[in-house]
């Protein structure tokens, strides 16, 4: 009978003196919470906004895309061993030949000589020497090249040279982003508003970095169908894309000087280049450290520049002797490779997005009898890199 008794009443809590909030229940102390949630870099992808901007974007009907380069003329043959200030046999390194007619006009880069192509060999080509003046010895190795043509009259119009395009492709790469609330969560009262709202947000912006980071670091590949499993696709960065105009800057003191040697060149090719459009305006894609060094050294040559109202951003411009150049700050660069910069020529990147499978947000993607709502972000896009010469990637920085 001893257990015949009520349990023991937990005691309360005493207060002694003024009361104060640190001695109240913490339940019963309304949570001062900011009805905002403070998304962590809303802005990062420049690539995907301004890409999306300058040019339109490419509708596919086929995951993989296509399309032909074009390249200029080469016009630069080397001479093999040496030649006297007369010998009309002009031999040159295998396979520059290919790259000559009869008739073409040709200069010696190291001594000015002025020579014309009357016929074309294999491995030499025939040459009158010393034209509008008198014929010089060439050296092994001097460089030629084609400055034009001159044909007598009432001839024939000679060989015809052109050169090939090139084809080149890419695919689009399926980015798949689901989220999804519980039914309960869906209901329920919370501080920064709808956890729907809120969330399907955050998960817009996520899909877009992940877009970003594949325009930036992705490689070209498919894997192909195997055990039920479909083809899969990857996209091509700029970084993999660009293979010509790639400088290592390490060991390099970067000052105005060697920045514009690069930018002599950044700046040469592509439509925003100099020689095809005349005002050369590219983009630098720069983490925080290239903005540093860079503004360290242009300062006074930096002016403010709003791109456009709608994209939400705005950059430095620096006028540089060959044309002009927007700063325009990378957080995925940033996050990744602090050491690395990339020039871009806009009119030469394309969003290509498979048709009718641009992103979008997908609902109902749950199971009949789940008691919750489930929802993705689907793009089935890529990234078009035309004319990789026209871009240019920094790497090496010292950070």
């Amino acid at each position: 009978m001893a257990d015949f008794e009520p349990l023991p009443r937990t005691e309360p809590t005493t207060v002694t003196g003024y009361r104060a909030p640190e001695d109240l229940p913490s339940q019963r102390v309304v949570v001062d919470m900011s009805d905002k949630i403070v998304t962590f870099l809303p802005a990062a992808t420049p690539v995907l906004t301004v890409t999306g901007r300058i040019k339109a974007k490419r509708k596919t009907f086929n995951k993989k895309f296509e399309w032909l380069d074009k390249d200029i003329q080469p016009r630069k043959m080397t001479v093999s061993g040496a030649q006297t200030d007369v010998d009309t046999t002009i031999e040159l390194v295998a396979g520059d030949d290919a790259k000559l007619s009869a008739r073409y006009i040709l200069r010696n880069q190291r001594t000015g000589e002025i020579v014309l192509a009357t016929a074309v060999g294999a491995g030499s080509f025939t040459a009158v020497r010393g034209i509008g003046g008198t014929g010089i010895a060439m050296n092994d190795g001097d460089t030629l090249s084609i400055i034009g043509s001159s044909y007598p009259d009432n001839s024939l119009m000679g060989t015809m040279k052109s050169i090939n395009e090139f084809p080149n492709f890419g695919y689009t790469q399926i980015f798949r982003r689901p989220f999804g609330f519980s039914g309960r969560d869906l209901v329920t009262e919370l501080f920064g508003g709808n956890d729907k709202m809120t969330e399907t947000k955050w998960q817009a912006i996520e899909h877009k970095r992940d877009i970003e980071f594949s325009f930036i670091y992705g490689k070209r590949h498919l894997i192909p169908a195997a055990g039920g499993v479909k083809d899969t696709t990857f996209t091509q960065g700029l970084i993999n894309a660009v293979q010509t105009n790639v400088w290592n800057v390490g060991g390099v003191q970067l000052n105005k000087r060697t920045f514009d040697e690069m930018l002599e060149e950044g700046l040469r090719w592509g439509k925003g280049g100099r020689l095809q459009a005349g005002a050369a305006l590219k983009y630098l894609l720069a983490p925080s450290r290239w903005m540093t060094e860079i503004n360290g050294f242009v300062d006074n040559q930096l002016e403010y520049r709003v791109m456009d109202s709608e994209i939400g951003f705005s950059a430095m411009e620096y006028k540089s002797p060959h044309g002009r150049v927007r700063l325009i700050p990378s957080p995925v660069l940033d996050e990744n490779t602090p050491d690395t910069a990339i020039l871009v020529d806009f009119n030469h990147l394309e969003y290509a997005y498979l048709r009718q499978r641009d992103t979008r947000l997908m609902d109902n993607r749950e199971e009949n009898d789940r008691d919750g709502e489930a929802y993705e972000f689907l793009s089935d896009c890529g990234l078009l890199v035309e004319f990789e010469q026209s871009h240019v990637v920094l790497k090496g920085l010292s950070v």
